[in-house]
């Protein structure tokens, strides 16, 4: 049971302290995640807290999502099914963010929509369109990350780019032990390198260039020049792969375009937690003591709080206004935190009567590097109360343009009527939302986030359960730090109550494979190529020179 005290101050005044053996600070989604754990693993035999900083939480969505259910009748299953059951396994094996989504959604009897957790069962036979810097429009029979649509150079340099994406995760999170100095070093060196200079480094043809910059974009919420070359390929490597961010079997972009997926997850785990939540005014210090105690003080000093251990689950801007002892958050970790720059992305969902695209023999993907529209695709069906089923829907993602203080509207309608016609001129609604619940280090700053992240690193004072991933919206992630934390607090608590499960499932994904041919391959590149042609053609010539010097 939490221990509840009430004294009183020299001034006369009443004032409540708080114990508990841990307290989550924050309701973020990987807050309560790790307190769901932690109850459900201890139960009454272990005093939890969680701290809520914001509020009454809204209100979870309406809306429910039609999804196709694997029947429990095993008697019903086809040779077809048990092979969608094979394809799904695989899967989710090899996707962190799907195995994380499966995991809760199975445990609270959760509907995740077809797009999300298994898109191979919905893809549809019907072109999907890709648009040109100029304009031009292609249709794709497959899928965007096929890159059917470039020449034969372009296609050959961007997959090549892309494989050495996939070979640097490799040997960054897999292959090397980052404990040791030269790997940091090399860690630092991804770290100052931008993802600008590493694509111009890297690619040739201006196309080429213009669709990693929006992939990018959409992975990490941010263009290209502010996010270090590691932080995004740790994005990619959560999925497996630098592959398939466009469409086909991603997740991180759908999970933010069908946000009411969150609400529901949320919903559900602060309903498990409610009893052990208190509604607390800003905490204005953290602090210890010589007892190894973390004391919180509040911003009226009304309440103070207690603890062994603190989980913390605040987003970075959250921490600006909060005192941190040292010996909790060194200065040159409350440096990184607050050099954080949020990203931002825009989200448009456009509703017309009539599915007139898919009468015109198209899915409704877009992808776009002109803009404003960037990437789109129908919206999935909905039913439930308050649901506009009735109308066919587009959503996807806009480029951000901080000086358009009206929206992108206009443009977004006029780039459609260039893709699919007149029918498109005319909307029953069109709205806009902005998409900032991501933060993204600075370059340099990286490495750092993850040692202060790191469980063999961390205070034996506090956990985060946060800052590893910095998104709230990709629910996926979310999830997996609040695994990740309860786990590191677990074995700070109780090392013996550690499953095998448990350690497998944080060291996700162990399912690449390596070999030095494909490494030595995937450094073949245009680039390297012109690179090698200028130096043999420049010793050619300069070996003529000296033998027709020698000669005379």
């Amino acid at each position: 049971m939490v221990r509840k005290f009430e004294s009183t101050t020299f001034w006369g005044t009443s004032k409540n302290r708080v114990e508990a053996d841990v307290i989550i600070l924050g309701c973020s989604l990987p807050g309560i995640v790790t307190a769901h754990k932690l109850k459900k693993r201890f139960g009454n035999t272990m005093d939890i807290v969680v701290l809520n900083l914001a509020g009454p939480d809204k209100k979870a969505s309406k809306c429910n999502v039609s999804f196709q259910a694997v029947s429990d009748d095993e008697d019903s299953d086809t040779e077809e099914d048990v092979t969608n059951y094979d394809e799904t396994a695989r899967q989710l094996l090899d996707n962190v963010a799907r195995y994380y989504l499966s995991q809760y959604a199975k445990e609270f009897h959760l509907p995740v929509p077809d797009a999300i957790i298994a898109p191979f069962k919905v893809r549809q036979p019907l072109n999907k369109l890709f648009q040109h810097m100029n304009g031009t429009t292609v249709e794709c029979a497959t899928d965007f990350h096929d890159f059917e649509y470039l020449c034969l150079l372009e296609r050959f340099e961007i997959n090549q780019y892309q494989t050495l994406l996939d070979q640097s995760m490799m040997e960054l999170f897999q292959t090397f032990s980052v404990e040791e100095p030269a790997d940091r070093g090399r860690l630092m060196y991804y770290d100052r390198t931008t993802m600008e200079e590493h694509i111009c480094g890297a690619l040739f043809f201006t196309t080429s260039r213009d669709i990693m910059r929006m992939t990018v974009r959409l992975v990490c919420g941010a263009s290209a020049d502010s996010v270090s070359v590691l932080f995004y390929l740790h994005q990619c490597y959560r999925t497996s792969s630098s592959r398939n961010h466009l469409d086909g079997n991603n997740t991180r972009l759908r999970e933010k375009l069908l946000g009411y997926c969150r609400k529901r997850f949320a919903n559900r785990l602060q309903q498990s937690v409610a009893d052990i939540t208190f509604n607390s005014k800003p905490i204005k210090e953290i602090r210890t003591c010589s007892d190894e105690q973390v004391i919180l003080e509040t911003m009226k000093g009304e309440t103070t709080y207690v603890c062994t251990l603190l989980a913390m689950a605040l987003k970075p801007d959250e921490l600006h206004n909060i005192n941190v002892d040292d010996q909790l958050l060194s200065q040159e970790n409350v440096k990184v935190t607050n050099s954080m720059l949020p990203g931002r992305a825009k989200k448009f969902l456009v509703q017309y009567e009539d599915n007139f695209w898919e009468k015109q023999g198209y899915s409704g993907d877009i992808l776009s590097i002109r803009g404003p529209i960037l990437w789109a695709m129908e919206r999935p069906k909905m039913c439930g109360p308050g649901s506009t089923e009735r109308y066919s829907a587009l959503v996807g993602y806009l480029m951000v343009d901080e000086n358009d203080e009206l929206g992108s509207g206009e443009k977004v309608l006029d780039q459609l009527v260039k893709l699919f016609g007149e029918e498109a001129a005319t909307p029953v609604s069109y709205r806009e939302t902005d998409v900032d619940d991501v933060f993204i280090p600075k370059c340099g700053d990286f490495v750092a986030l993850r040692r202060l992240t790191g469980k063999n690193i961390t205070s034996q004072y506090v956990e985060w359960g946060a800052l590893d991933i910095f998104a709230e919206g990709d629910v996926a992630a979310a999830l997996e730090a609040g695994h990740t934390a309860y786990i590191h607090l677990l074995s700070y608590l109780r090392p013996q109550a550690v499953t095998y499960e448990d350690e497998c499932t944080s060291g996700w994904p162990l399912f690449l494979s390596d070999n030095p041919l494909s490494r030595w391959l995937s450094n073949v590149n245009l680039v390297v190529g012109i690179k090698w042609s200028a130096y043999i053609a420049a010793t050619i010539v300069t070996v003529r020179l000296v033998r027709s010097y020698l000669a005379k």
